[in-house]
Order: C-alpha cells, then structure tokens, then sequence
C-alpha cells in the first residue's frame, strides 16, 4: 500500500505486512466475539489515514453519549470524522467535539468508574482538551502530568494501576496511593511488548499479548486470554487501544 511506503512518516516501528495485520484484526474480533463482546465495525474508512485502525483515540462514549477528539497531530485529523458518523448511525448521541487550543487523544484517559477518569497529560492531550470535557460530560478528571510518558507504559482494572518501572514515581504514585489504587510493576521490557496496554472485558478478565507480564495478572486473579498483535503493535499500540469501547 502506498500510503505505508514510509511507515516512520506515521510512526509505525518497522515495514507493515498488511495481509498479516488484517489477519490479526480478524482473529482479535473472532475472540472478543466468542468472549460475548458485541462488536460494531466502523464500516468505511479512508486510506490516506493508516492510523484509523487505532480506534480508542477517536473519542470517549459514556452512557450513549460520545465527545469526539481533536488530535495534535495533523496528520490524524479528519479519523474523528469517520467514527462520528458511525456512532451518529448507532444510534449514540455526539455530545461535543474537542476544539483548539484543546488537544485529546482518547486513549490517554483511563476510566475507574463512569464520572472518573485519569488522564495522561502532555502533548497530544493537554489541559485544555480536559477542561473542555469535563464541561462536556460533566466528568472527574484526574491529571497525571509527566514528560515522555505514553499510555502504553501504565493501565487501571479494577482497584488496580498497572505500570511500567520506567515511570517516575513521584508524579504519579502520590496520586495513585491518594486513589487508593493497589500498584502493580511491569518490566520496561514488558510494557515495549505492549503487555500494559491490555483490555478489559469483564470485571476479572483481561486480552492481552503474549508476555510473561500475563503470569502475574493471573497471580492476582485476572483470566488472561492471550491473541498475538505483532504486526498491529507496530503502530504503537496495544490491544486496549485497538477497540473503542461504549460504557
């Protein structure tokens, strides 16, 4: 495909092999299915925009109602667009879009309960954008505001923060122990595999990749089903990021 010719240009780590990434895709809806996870196809896409297939950063549903995003970086604008159009078709009502000087990508928030969510503050996602949701939503909104973070390196299920140990703890540990959050440490090594990024999909069940990280989830009582993104992970993400969910 000509648009992934030069796949830095999009930050994708390494040359893609499209037929393996649709594969993939098609085996992570076939076990969410069998899970009994509904699944909505965003049923048309653009091919000037590789990065769609990253759904979760398009925007935030809460009780049928969703806030769509407005990325920082240009080349990803207009995805948000697509996905509109598609929650407008299933019957979700747009309450809101996030506008200049406000930036948000939706997977840099972490939701604990439908009124709370933490969110990863920086570049792509900054003050402003956060601001501009809770007015939307009405919301809670916890800023973690550290530089060179990325929400590939920490995750939240249940009572649980899952991070990685290349975080620096004095930013976010004070507020995670505030929360009253159990921590659990992932290696650097493990969160590059993208083992952090996991999904949830029901209150002791988790998707994630094949890692050794997967044994001390279990060790605290998640089921871990295990499906291999290897070529899907080279657009920085992992398999919590691939889905937007409808809470």
């Amino acid at each position: 495909m000509r648009i992934v010719d030069k796949p830095e240009k999009w930050f994708f780590y390494g040359q893609l092999n499209i037929p393996v990434m649709q594969k993939e895709h098609e085996d992570l809806v076939k076990l969410l299915q069998n899970e009994g996870v509904k699944i909505h196809y965003l049923m048309k896409t653009m091919n000037t925009k590789p990065k769609l297939y990253i759904l979760r950063d398009n925007a935030i549903v809460l009780n049928r109602r969703a806030v769509t995003c407005h990325f920082y970086r240009s080349m990803r604008r207009g995805e948000e667009q697509l996905v509109k159009i598609r929650l407008k078709e299933l019957g979700i009502k747009i309450a809101g879009h996030i506008y200049a000087p406000g930036f948000m990508k939706a997977s840099d928030l972490f939701f604990t309960k439908n009124n709370h969510a933490f969110a990863n503050v920086g570049i792509e996602t900054n003050v402003s954008g956060i601001e501009h949701l809770k007015d939307i939503m009405n919301i809670d909104v916890t800023p973690i505001q550290m530089e060179n973070v990325s929400n590939m390196q920490f995750n939240f299920v249940n009572d649980i923060a899952v991070v990685s140990e290349d975080i620096p703890y004095h930013p976010i540990f004070p507020i995670l122990k505030e929360k009253e959050l159990d921590i659990v440490i992932a290696s650097k090594e493990q969160a590059e595999e993208m083992a952090v990024n996991f999904l949830q999909i029901d209150d002791y069940k988790i998707v994630n990749v094949p890692s050794s990280f997967n044994k001390k989830l279990k060790m605290i009582g998640f089921d871990v089903i295990e499906v291999d993104i290897k070529e899907l992970k080279k657009g920085n993400c992992g398999i919590r990021n691939l889905v937007l969910p409808f809470y």
